[in-house]
């Protein structure tokens, strides 16, 4: 009998086992596709500009004060000061209040802003020498998935408002 119970337990033992690797392996299997499928959604706009129903409105405001900084943007991938001046704006704008009419090209700026940046900070990370893609082919792999998911979020939103700044070639 005692024979008979340790042969059982034996077998369940490595019963259990070969489970946990196969569970194992689905949870990795069901991580990496979650990183695959993140990759392919731009990151996430925490903030965006407000209707507001009512005047005073700040279009005018708005327009003043990214028309500089859009223009001065010298490439896609922004560089550190660049980078600066566009999250200032972002965080600026998303506080004003705009006009039920303007709202769509409030939108596309801040949406510019937004990813312009997150791509920028992307792209920068990657071509760190000591960055988390140096020495992890799947980060790499995700961090250029992310930043080109990102730019071509930017330039969607760039495709919105180009015609408030037609000298500007910045796609």
């Amino acid at each position: 009998m005692f024979f008979t119970w340790r042969y059982t337990l034996s077998c369940d033992s490595s019963m259990i086992r070969k489970q946990w690797k196969v569970v194992i392996f689905l949870l990795a299997l069901i991580a990496s596709c979650g990183v695959c499928c993140a990759a392919n959604e731009p990151t996430t706009m925490n903030m965006a500009p407000k209707v507001n129903p009512s005047e005073p409105y700040d279009d005018e405001k708005l327009l003043n004060l990214v028309t500089p900084v859009i223009n001065g943007f010298s490439h896609t991938t922004l560089n550190s000061s660049e980078r600066i001046d566009a999250q200032s704006a972002y965080y600026t704008i998303v506080s004003m209040k705009v006009s039920p009419e303007f709202y769509p090209f409030a939108m596309n700026i801040s949406r510019l802003l937004f990813y312009l940046v997150s791509s920028s900070e992307s792209y920068e990370e990657l071509s760190k020498e000591s960055g988390l893609g140096t020495h992890n082919k799947e980060m790499r792999d995700s961090l250029n998935a992310q930043a080109k998911t990102d730019r071509d979020a930017a330039e969607r939103a760039w495709h919105g408002i180009s015609m408030l700044y037609p000298n500007s070639t910045l796609f």
